[in-house]
């Protein structure tokens, strides 16, 4: 269905006789911990100078390539229709499993200024995250573990006065793995909440609140070869500040700093790897916006992420703990084409 709801927009983007917005984007990155080893595995790798699950890159350089086009489907007043489509294809180059694309769209109704209703449909196509003993029929063989996500969310946006207006996002997202790991599978069901504030001659901040439960599918897959439950629930808080400069060429700064707190609901103490298990993930993000020229930019972008895992069992917490480095510079090229 999703691949008809996709068709229909992009023919109707076509028949309305507004300006195409487009813009193509290339990006190089950097990866210090790619598969997400935590310390014990570093030192392991350090030490023995041996590989982990058949690889022996902990970091790689990685390339991304992305366009999007945007076009408004109707207007009339201070009300509009907006269609925006995005895509990007993502190439870790020291691991040949770690190649995937993502993509989506959007379809707005907009009335006014910070008024408008959204609906988004994002698409995550094989993300890999590491080879896995398939112990179901062995003790050492190695199997890689990918995902695919699709998530549907709904957001309101409204003012509350001037330079002042809130988000409101319900969302369902489901997470599927390759086989042979589908006992995996998770449906999320999330609601978002965002406060956002223009600050006079300074900048933009903003505070956003996340609370979301993961249904692990042990009912419905009759595939699963055990019964553990991978449910849990998260609190995730995000604050951005966007700081505007007055310099020439370079347009903004932004800072920002995201808590995930995740809570298993599995008690079964067969399954210690996630029975009584939480972990506190957080992610301080920097980047700063460099302005060529009018439809040209350059962004510079950095993030350190830290996760500590907290369980009863000590092998569990070393295991599931990880430190990651990432680094972006993106090249973007903003164009218009209206035929009109």
């Amino acid at each position: 269905m999703k691949y008809y709801i996709l068709l229909i927009n992009l023919i109707t983007l076509t028949l309305a006789s507004t300006p195409f917005y487009y813009g193509f984007s290339f990006s190089n990155g950097y990866d210090n911990n790619v598969l997400r080893f935590s310390s014990s595995e570093v030192k392991e790798i350090n030490s023995n100078m041996t590989s982990i699950d058949g690889i022996d890159k902990m970091d790689s350089y990685i390339s991304k390539f992305g366009f999007k086009v945007d076009k408004t489907i109707y207007i009339q007043n201070k009300k509009e229709v907006l269609g925006k489509i995005n895509a990007s294809f993502s190439n870790f180059h020291q691991n040949e499993y770690k190649k995937y694309w993502s993509g989506g769209f959007d379809l707005i109704y907009r009335w006014g200024y910070y008024k408008n209703f959204k609906y988004s449909l994002r698409h995550l196509n094989n993300f890999y995250l590491r080879h896995y003993i398939n112990r179901d029929i062995s003790i050492t063989q190695n199997e890689p573990c990918l995902f695919t996500d699709q998530n549907q969310k709904i957001t309101l946006t409204h003012t509350i006065k001037r330079r002042l207006w809130i988000n409101f996002t319900t969302g369902f997202l489901q997470r599927y793995y390759n086989d042979p790991f589908q006992e995996f599978d998770l449906d999320v069901y999330y609601f978002r909440f965002k406060f956002n504030k223009k600050v006079d001659k300074i900048g933009q901040v903003a505070i956003q609140l996340e609370s979301g439960n993961a249904n692990s599918l042990l009912i419905s897959n009759n595939y699963r070869p055990s019964f553990f439950d991978r449910s849990y629930d998260y609190l995730e808080w995000y604050i951005p500040f966007i700081l505007k400069l007055k310099l020439k060429e370079i347009k903004q700064v932004g800072i920002s700093i995201r808590i995930e707190n995740r809570m298993y609901e599995a008690e079964d103490l067969n399954d210690p790897l996630h029975s009584g298990r939480d972990h506190h993930d957080i992610k301080y993000d920097l980047w700063a916006l460099y302005k060529i020229n009018q439809n040209v930019s350059i962004r510079f972008s950095t993030r350190y992420r830290e996760r500590d895992t907290y369980s009863q069992y000590k092998w569990v917490s070393n295991l599931k703990s990880f430190n990651q480095l990432q680094t972006w510079l993106k090249l973007e090229w903003n164009l218009v084409y209206d035929k009109y």
